[in-house]
């Protein structure tokens, strides 16, 4: 039996140990442990959607009407560059008229060549003394079809009028008529010359310094008899002036004349001529190209005159006219 019993003391001692040895304590409360709280976690916060924009309505495209194709303007005649009294010129310049071969102006029962410059055509046409004062038609015209027309409406010159009683030995040189006629063939015979270019560009320059002493379109009576235009302007100063060229050109004539004395002819171009007369000497030959300004000759006093001084002259298709107008400003096309 003791063995028994000593299992039994072994295995109650096992439990004593396993109590916590000794006599068991009566529970209390401040022996068991506090139970710790469990702390909630803070929400998360959940961000606030934005509102969706409330999208700009696409606009509608204005439409672009479709432009209306510019109109082409016609051939037009224009005279506004002219000098429109008696003793003064028409210059006649024909616009849009792109694609001609060639084209005249018909004026006072006259066909007058144009010549093109850039994109337009121009003639110049000179004005008598003795004009008509009045309007009259003008029209462009191009392989006979009639491209543009108008009217051009003439002034008066406001000539002035003069008597001069000259002794016998001073018009000793008006009787010899012959002589007179022959000048006048020479000069008209250069003067139908038409060379189909512009020389000249812009205004003209005077060719002389000095006084006028005779103005353009000045009515002369000579011991009574009739009134003839004086068909210059005279400009005096002393014998050896220097005269130059008023304008660029070809020189078409260079020698002495009867009343005129010493001539030089320049031709510009377009019919247009200019003439210095009664130079004591003459420094061109024809035929040589001269521009504006330079020398062509001496001042004097030969041929029909009664001191020195310079007869210059604007020859326009045979028509004397007033040599002054071109020098008020540029006559280009």
């Amino acid at each position: 039996m003791r063995p028994i019993l000593l299992v039994v003391c072994v295995l109650a001692l096992a439990i004593a140990v396993a109590c916590g040895g000794g006599e068991a304590a009566d529970p209390s409360p401040t022996d068991s442990p506090t139970p710790t709280a469990k702390r909630t976690p803070w929400p998360t916060p959940t961000a606030t959607p934005s509102p969706a924009p409330t999208p700009e309505p696409t606009p509608v495209p204005t439409p672009v009407p479709t432009p209306e194709p510019t109109p082409v303007p016609g051939p037009t005649i224009d005279v506004t560059a002219s000098h429109l009294r008696q003793g003064g010129f028409l210059l006649a310049r024909l616009f849009n008229a792109s694609g001609i071969s060639d084209a005249t102006v018909s004026f006072n029962g006259g066909s007058y060549p144009m010549l093109p410059s850039g994109d337009r055509w121009f003639a110049v046409i000179g004005l008598s003394t003795g004009f008509g004062i009045g309007d009259y038609p003008i029209q462009a015209i191009s392989s006979g079809t009639p491209l543009a027309s108008g009217i051009v409406a003439v002034g008066d010159g406001g000539f002035q009028y003069e008597s001069l009683e000259l002794p016998p030995s001073s018009i000793d040189l008006l009787a010899d008529q012959a002589a007179i006629n022959s000048e006048r063939a020479t000069l008209a015979n250069v003067y139908a010359g038409f060379s189909p270019e512009r020389r000249w560009s812009g205004a003209w320059i005077m060719p002389a310094p000095g006084i006028i002493t005779n103005g353009f379109g000045l009515m002369r009576s000579i011991n009574g008899g009739p009134y003839y235009p004086h068909t210059g302007t005279d400009i005096a100063n002393n014998t050896g002036t220097p005269i130059v060229a008023a304008a660029s050109g070809v020189v078409a004539l260079a020698r002495p004349m009867y009343l005129y004395g010493n001539v030089v002819v320049v031709d510009h171009g377009a019919g247009v001529f200019t003439s210095y007369n009664h130079l004591d000497s003459m420094a061109v030959a024809e035929g040589q190209a001269v521009t504006i300004g330079d020398l062509i000759g001496f001042m004097g006093e030969t041929g029909f005159v009664s001191g020195p001084h310079l007869h210059w002259e604007a020859i326009i298709g045979g028509v004397r006219t007033d040599p002054l107008l071109w020098t008020l400003g540029p006559v280009d096309p």
